[in-house]
């Protein structure tokens, strides 16, 4: 079974290694253009996202704001999601404490978030698809879902 890191190999080969020549043998170095492509990918992700971030009102309290949680509209309690969003966009905002107290799992989802981002843009939909295919993203992802409903009950019943 191959992991994770033999199945991004041969793509990053060809993206950031070029083959010299025969006569020197195989020497690689960095493609300038794929690194500056990467970075205005994520310069420009992060321009919009912080953009968008700065538009949306965060207040809750106000007669304006609603929820289309069913959970919250069945039982009146937050879901284990409750504060997601709120979360991710004081994090664009870089209100990192304020996004740890809405929910603790939004810096992580945002940051997850800008990495996918960035590597379906710039590796393309086979590179994305093998890291999807990856039995450790699915463990991981399962993870992060029990992670989040034990914060859940810890944050209702604790």
């Amino acid at each position: 079974m191959q992991n994770m890191w033999d199945l991004l190999q041969n793509p990053l080969k060809i993206l950031l290694i070029q083959e010299v020549g025969p006569s020197r043998g195989s020497a690689s170095y960095l493609n300038i253009y794929f690194i500056s492509k990467v970075f205005l990918s994520l310069f420009l992700f992060l321009l919009i996202s912080i953009s968008i971030a700065s538009v949306f009102p965060l207040d809750t309290e106000s007669e304006h704001w609603f929820t289309i949680c069913w959970w919250k509209h069945l039982t009146g309690w937050d879901c284990p999601g409750c504060g997601l969003s709120r979360a991710v966009i004081c994090f664009f905002r870089g209100d990192f404490s304020r996004s740890w107290n809405y929910h603790p799992f939004g810096i992580p989802i945002s940051i997850l978030g800008t990495v996918g981002f960035l590597i379906r843009l710039n590796f393309g939909k086979q590179v994305w698809g093998k890291i999807l295919e990856n039995h450790y993203v699915g463990f991981f992802s399962c993870i992060g879902i029990i992670g989040i409903f034990v914060w859940y009950c810890f944050k209702h019943f604790f």
